[in-house]
């Protein structure tokens, strides 16, 4: 294994940490943790579905042009405020679908967002999709690994979305770690200790797998996990490098390499 002289720059550093070197033996994690939503569900295949759906039940479809791009900007920004417990996930829910309306000068009632999200929740388990290769690649992390979920998404949704997707199996009720039962969200290191503490592991002995590169992978790092950037889907996955200047991993094959990178590289 090449080694390094003197302090290894902060970028080197990451870049080891998140893609592993060359070592003669290799030892597991005892532990992998996943993201949820835009890692193994496809969330925003998920919003196009049942925003379609929802649409076509209550207004025929007859709605401004731009009405689904206000309502999923409205969403991420409320996201934000939801992540720093400004707001409740209920108070989520109807501003988006409020604003959406108020941004084209329309005037909807509580009632409205009620009906609005009644609907949209009644077709909810045909909105959810895995990636293609979400199952293969659960499956091969499962065979050497104990599995976790760690998300930031809505309680009231996690355990739902395995279910319906097949995941349910590997992910006994208590290995899924929703932020918000912990207090904070990702990347808080309150939420990482909640899962190492789960099961009973030391943050080293981890590593975390999630497309969000600030919660999942600086966070996770931030903690003393090893972290692999995935973002199956391939427009978020080019949005990202754009945004960031750094490319993700997107492929299961990509994982499963990072991984066995990261595991060589252990002492």
């Amino acid at each position: 294994m090449r080694n390094e002289s003197g302090i290894v720059a902060e970028l080197k550093r990451e870049e080891l940490k998140l893609f592993g070197k060359e070592h003669s033996e290799m030892r597991k994690f005892a532990a992998v943790f996943l993201d949820l939503d835009h890692t193994l569900v496809d969330t925003r295949r998920q919003y196009d579905v049942g925003l379609t759906h929802t649409l076509q039940v209550l207004y025929d479809n007859q709605v401004p042009e731009t009405w689904v791009e206000r309502f999923l900007a409205n969403h991420q920004a409320l996201w934000a405020q939801y992540d720093k417990r400004e707001i409740t996930m209920a108070d989520l829910r109807r501003e988006r679908f409020l604003r959406a309306w108020s941004d084209h000068g329309v005037h909807k009632t509580l009632a409205d967002a009620a009906e609005f999200q009644s609907v949209y929740d009644a077709n909810f388990d045909n909105t959810l999709f895995p990636y293609e290769e979400t199952l293969d690649l659960v499956s091969d992390l499962a065979r050497d690994h104990r599995l976790g979920i760690v998300t930031n998404g809505s309680p009231d949704l996690q355990q739902r979305k395995l279910s319906v997707v097949g995941l349910a199996s590997y992910f006994p009720e208590d290995t899924i770690i929703i932020s918000e039962r912990i207090g904070m969200a990702k990347p808080h290191p309150s939420v990482y200790q909640a899962a190492c503490d789960v099961l009973r592991i030391e943050a080293a002995e981890a590593v975390m797998i999630g497309d969000n590169y600030h919660a999942d992978v600086e966070g996770a790092m931030a903690f003393g996990m090893s972290a692999i950037w995935y973002v199956p889907d391939p427009v978020m996955a080019h949005d990202a490098e754009e945004q960031l200047g750094k490319t993700p991993l997107t492929t299961r094959e990509q994982v499963l390499s990072a991984l066995a990178q990261l595991e060589s590289a252990r002492n």
